[in-house]
């Protein structure tokens, strides 16, 4: 048993929560509690340091930093020139305003056939607008969909169908390279503009270079395989 006073050593602990709080790292209550969290993955703090396996931790009191990623509906055209935005903005405390310190931009698509503009066409449509959480992966092996992909939560349309395994991909190798130049469209190759690989069955697709990047920014600040709260971020559809 420690040598240490238990009414020291709570103070330590009471002392380096805040300590941590104030450079914006999500940290545990003194207790221990944590949220729990509904997808089994590896908690992070806003910078992306895994903190508690299995759970997701309650955000900083000051939240210093957020991003959205939004994908802009091309509605007055073809649904394959829409595109993805991502901004990122950071403030230096509780009331301070925030400051958009990054923004890029991108051509995306979403859906195919005839009903690619309809939110309720499953595996046809593009997604329902609103805010999504989501999970992101480096190496994503699917049977369809491989690579580096963000995840999106569930979401129903507006009769109530819900649209489910939506994704931000490309057509890439698990190891996000190309496949070989076969004859035909193949799934795990850009072939753009040969083929219009910007259709897809519902989800958002991007070129493989694009979505490189669009991850690179997110890694900047948040950790792969986690799923953050969406007020540190989020996916956001609109148009």
């Amino acid at each position: 048993m420690s040598s240490f006073p238990r009414a020291a050593r709570r103070t330590v602990v009471l002392l380096a929560a805040l300590v941590l709080a104030g450079t914006g790292v999500a940290v545990p209550s003194p207790s221990g509690a944590t949220a729990p969290s509904t997808t089994g993955v590896a908690a992070a703090a806003p910078h992306g340091v895994p903190v508690v396996s299995g759970q997701l931790l309650r955000a900083a009191p000051v939240l210093r930093r957020k991003a959205t990623i939004r994908f802009e509906k091309n509605v007055d055209g073809s649904p394959f020139r829409s595109r993805v935005v991502w901004r990122s903005w950071k403030r230096s405390g509780a009331g301070s305003p925030w400051k958009l310190t990054e923004e890029a931009a991108w051509r995306a698509g979403s859906g195919t056939g005839p009903r690619a503009k309809d939110s309720c066409a499953k595996g046809e449509g593009w997604l329902p607008n609103g805010v999504y959480s989501f999970v992101q992966h480096d190496r994503r092996d699917g049977t369809y969909i491989d690579g580096r992909v963000f995840e999106l939560a569930a979401k129903p349309c507006r009769d109530g169908t819900l649209r489910e395994m939506l994704f931000i991909h490309s057509e890439q190798t698990v190891d996000n390279g190309q496949c070989a130049d076969l004859p035909g469209d193949q799934r795990c190759r850009w072939e753009v503009p040969r083929w219009n690989d910007y259709r897809s069955a519902g989800c958002i697709k991007m070129a493989p270079g694009d979505l490189a990047a669009l991850t690179r920014r997110f890694h900047r600040y948040y950790a792969a395989d986690v799923r953050y709260p969406t007020d540190q971020v989020r996916v956001r559809v609109l148009g």
